[in-house]
């Protein structure tokens, strides 16, 4: 949803900028025909333009600016996505956006709904007659003002009685022309773009050059004009009931009397459509996005899974001079292969195609929450906290070099070292076609439950199929994991290959943790 999201904004600001360029540039042109399809063509192109990625090798402000921007916006999805693993949830600025977004969409969809819902009650509960264009005429016998929807006339008996050849040659030039389906496009474009007030303007003009288009057919038909405008201002007094109709009394009466009175645009106006040309190319260029090369990797932009990191402002380097835990930096290893320990090639920052765990961000958070166990030791100290923890998604899927970025508590630290070390292999990182090491960041949160709070004591329970767990070689209690100290520990290694855990027999079976303590 976060990217959909994010998608929606950009197309919103493209929109608002192409509406803009129409306003000042086509709205006073009598080109009527092209100024329909010009703002057409602004609801496409704004929903297009978007979607087109590109990338460029010097970034410039305008790029870092939407990049951080964007950044800022996927926090959403991660942070709901995160919300799993939080016993009790708490909802952010972010997630309150989308959540309105979501509500505004299906508001407009229901209003929507319920009108075609009303003009089609309204046009069957009526007596129809079927006109030499093929359109059908609706005798409607309650007072309403004219009006057009598809293949449908409705107008009252009253307005049938009196000359009604004007407002029929109006209403029919709106179907002939399939006004209709331009009203519903640019109705979908309110529904996603609701709180865009570029989306209601362009949905406003775009009705405003239906009529008059329509005028113009009255006129060329050979209806006085004088005699036309008057009847305009009669039926201007009419209440418009059905917002997705074409109706007579619509768009601004002086603007439609003003239009047909004015001199057709010279032709060369036209060329006034280019300039939608370089506003679009600045478009494009603003959403581009930093060309990935070698030499760059390390410095590139952090993906999103990284941003909880930055954005609690925390360095390697910082890290390495801050007091974390008894004044001394923690850092936890997990050791994996060391086939070619030589040549070990550097883990990538930022790559074409980043890592992913199976099923997904939501399924990592899912597996985080289910195999999350609560610390005895914390949950008497009624320590929360979230640990923001960075680890190697190497070549083959599997992870090493987990590093706890910022911790809360030694327990804590060590049980989210536990956690991520057993997680099944991911989608390895891929840099021009090839699996490639990579590093990741993922927060892990720590909440009490009011249950855990209330009582002095709670069993943690284990699975019973666990991790064999050995210290300096000897068996040692699951249960009592939490009580070493992570200053003791010089490294920990997680065996979760078959050949390597068959040596220690039926309790090795789903894993080992070889845990090596520092030598006094």
């Amino acid at each position: 949803m976060g990217l959909f999201f994010i998608y929606i904004l950009k197309a919103s600001v493209c929109l608002a900028l192409f509406y803009l360029f129409y306003k000042v540039l086509l709205s006073k042109e009598t080109f009527h025909r092209f100024n329909r399809m010009a703002l057409l063509g602004t609801v496409v192109l704004s929903f297009f333009l978007p979607a087109i990625k590109i990338a460029v090798s010097e970034p410039t402000a305008l790029n870092r600016t939407v990049s951080d921007l964007e950044s800022l916006l996927m926090l959403a999805e991660l942070h709901a996505e995160a919300g799993t693993t939080e016993t009790v949830s708490r909802v952010g600025w972010q997630e309150a956006a989308v959540g309105i977004y979501l509500i505004g969409i299906v508001f407009f969809c229901l209003k929507n709904l319920i009108g075609i819902g009303r003009m089609l009650v309204l046009i069957g509960r009526n007596r129809k007659e079927r006109l030499a264009d093929g359109s059908v005429l609706v005798h409607c016998t309650e007072k309403t003002a004219p009006f057009s929807w598809m293949k449908y006339i409705v107008m009252s008996e009253k307005d049938l009685q009196e000359d009604c050849t004007p407002i029929l040659t109006h209403e029919q030039a709106h179907i002939r022309l399939r006004h209709s389906w331009d009203i519903l496009i640019a109705q979908a474009c309110i529904i996603v773009q609701w709180f865009n007030p570029a989306a209601w303007l362009v949905k406003q003009e775009l009705q405003a050059v239906h009529e008059y288009e329509a005028d113009s057919e009255v006129l060329r038909r050979g209806v006085n004009a004088k005699e036309y405008q008057l009847l305009l201002i009669k039926k201007a007094v009419g209440a418009r009931l059905y917002s997705l109709a074409n109706s007579l009394n619509h768009s601004s009466l002086k603007k439609r009397i003003t239009m047909m009175m004015r001199k057709k645009s010279n032709p060369w106006a036209c060329a006034k459509y280019l300039y939608v040309l370089p506003l679009a190319a600045v478009a494009v260029a603003a959403f581009a996005r930093p060309e990935i090369s070698e030499p760059l990797n390390e410095i590139s932009r952090v993906k999103v899974t990284e941003f909880p990191a930055i954005s609690d402002a925390v360095t390697s380097e910082s890290i390495e001079k801050a007091d974390t835990l008894q004044g001394k930096p923690t850092k936890i290893v997990i050791v994996g292969d060391k086939e070619n320990p030589d040549n070990k090639e550097e883990p990538y920052t930022m790559v074409e195609q980043m890592p992913q765990f199976p099923g997904g961000m939501k399924a990592l958070m899912e597996y985080i929450s289910t195999n999350l166990r609560y610390p005895e030791e914390a949950k008497q100290e009624k320590t929360e906290g979230r640990v923001i923890a960075r680890f190697t998604v190497k070549e083959d899927g599997s992870i090493t070099d987990v590093n706890i970025v910022r911790g809360v508590s030694p327990s804590i630290d060590t049980e989210a070292v536990r956690v991520l070390s057993g997680m099944p292999k991911w989608q390895p990182g891929m840099q021009n076609g090839k699996a490639v090491p990579t590093l990741y960041t993922v927060p892990v949160v720590f909440k009490l439950t009011k249950e855990d709070s209330a009582s002095d004591s709670t069993t943690i329970s284990f699975e019973p199929q666990g991790v064999l767990i050995l210290v300096d070689g000897k068996e040692f209690p699951t249960k009592d994991l939490f009580k070493l100290d992570p200053n003791t520990i010089e490294k920990v290694e997680v065996l979760k290959d078959p050949s390597k855990t068959a040596p220690y027999g039926e309790k090795g079976k789903f894993g080992v943790m070889l845990i090596t303590t520092k030598k006094k």
